[in-house]
């Protein structure tokens, strides 16, 4: 059986609410079992909901969980008894499949990087998440696992990422890469995106050389390269776009104004769930304001990541090459 470990405590939103959708998920899925990791005052109110956990429900109880302000460093120093520590182990352990959390992203990839290994020569991992778009949606990476990259770190990234769209995305064969810049000539940008420019254009991808930001869901580029820090600005930006229309615009029907995007479904939640890329384990980061809702769909996501990567990520990745 598929086996999905999963740190419930970490997160900006009411744990109850990872609960729900974690018990709505595990309900749903008899065949998945959930291993839940908890702290202690935590698994004393679930004693109080016993009668409503599944079969396939495992709670193991921590010691300690990782608020969303600490420091990744202090973190991964005093806290290996946490719930996103132990969850991690977990994986590492082969105990689970895959791991998923709304916690610390800077304590994530610490963690991960302790108890995985990294796949050579990555040195830095990378979250990736699928764009919708028309024609067709696009690889983003890095959304916000490593602020600050080399330019060999881009051609590394840019690898990772053709390498891991044809298993993400149907039908892809030679994916088309570009970088995310301020402009398309290649004289634009600052000295690392320049250099990493000029190394991809004599590496053997099918490099098509600086993107903008409204390239992002035209579906010009098969993957889009950046930055954390860029990454991870560019993706809440949009999201916060889409939040605000749905909120304030409830009556606009303003899909008529985005052609071509009518048949997309634009709902941030349905995409949450992002991958933690370039490490010997398949872990997932929902997004830490993640309502029950958006949970939910990070748990699907991560099942179905499971279900592509049926074979260890590692061997899946290498085997690409």
């Amino acid at each position: 059986m598929t086996c999905i470990a999963v740190d419930l405590m970490g997160g900006d939103a009411p744990v109850v609410q990872r609960f729900e959708a974690l018990l709505k998920f595990a309900k749903k899925n008899p065949t998945i079992d959930i291993l839940v990791f908890v702290t202690t005052p935590f698994a004393q109110q679930l004693k109080q909901q016993a009668t409503r956990l599944p079969d396939n429900w495992v709670t193991e109880v921590c010691a300690s969980q990782i608020m969303m302000s600490e420091s990744p460093l202090a973190a991964l120093r005093n806290k290996q008894d946490s719930s996103l520590s132990l969850s991690i182990k977990a994986l590492h352990q082969h105990r689970a499949d895959a791991v998923l959390t709304a916690g610390n992203t800077g304590a994530l990839v610490a963690f991960s990087k302790h108890w995985l290994k990294l796949i050579s020569p990555i040195e830095r991992p990378a979250l990736a998440t699928v764009l919708p778009g028309k024609p067709k949606p696009t690889l983003l990476l890095d959304v916000g696992a490593s602020l600050e990259y080399r330019a060999e770190d881009f051609l590394n990234l840019a690898e990772l990422g053709v390498q891991m769209a044809p298993l993400l995305m149907a039908n892809l064969k030679n994916p088309e890469v570009a970088l995310l810049n301020v402009g398309t000539e290649h004289i634009k940008g600052h000295d690392t995106i320049q250099q990493a420019d000029r190394l991809l254009q004599q590496s053997t991808l099918n490099y098509a050389g600086f993107c903008e930001g409204s390239d992002l869901f035209n579906g010009r580029h098969d993957v889009i390269c950046c930055d954390g820090f860029v990454g991870n600005i560019t993706l809440k930006a949009c999201e916060g776009l889409i939040k605000n229309l749905q909120v304030n615009s409830p009556r606009l029907n303003w899909r008529r104004w985005i052609p071509g995007f009518k048949a997309v479904n634009l709902n941030p939640a349905q995409y949450n769930g992002a991958l933690l890329l370039g490490l010997d384990g398949l872990v997932v980061k929902s997004h830490g304001h993640s309502d029950a809702m958006a949970f939910y769909h990070a748990l699907q996501r991560t099942a179905d990541y499971v279900g592509t990567f049926k074979q260890d990520l590692t061997k899946t990745i290498r085997d690409s090459k």
